[in-house]
Parts: C-alpha cells; structure tokens; sequence
C-alpha cells in the first residue's frame, strides 16, 4: 500500500510469520536522474528506527504532522 505525496509514501508490511502489520512512512530522496526512498526523514528529533504506525489512520496522522510542520517536530516554548 502506497500512499503518496510529493515527497513522503507509506508503506505497509505485514510480517508473515507473526502476523503483525506495520505502515512505515518513507521519504523520496533524488540525485541528479536517480529516485529512491528512505526511512531517514530528517526530522528535529533523534530517529531510532523507521517512523510508522500499527494502523494506517495511525501512519497518516503522523505523515500529516511531518508535513504540516516540515519536520519540525519538536516545539519548544520559552515559560
């Protein structure tokens, strides 16, 4: 499954001996003629791992808020 934006898509992957669904967000990343994706999203935050969801609504909020905040995801506020 494949939902896709200018720059992001999510993909699903099923694990097929425990049965466990997982929608990973991925970023396109292009070099002169060469296209691919990655799971490095360039965000303001420590990545370990891929971002995604064990839902699809779930996977899509998160895309959403990358977007909406061009990966500025941490907000911080002077009290």
């Amino acid at each position: 499954l494949e939902k896709e934006n200018n720059m992001y898509r999510i993909v699903k992957e099923e694990n097929r001996l425990s049965g466990k669904i997982q929608y990973i967000i991925e970023k396109r990343k292009k070099f002169l003629w060469m296209v691919s994706w990655t799971r490095d999203l360039d965000l303001d935050i420590p990545q370990i791992g891929p971002v995604g969801a064990p839902t699809l609504d779930g996977a899509k909020y998160k895309l959403d808020q990358i977007i909406a905040w061009d990966g500025k995801i941490l907000k911080k506020t002077t009290v």
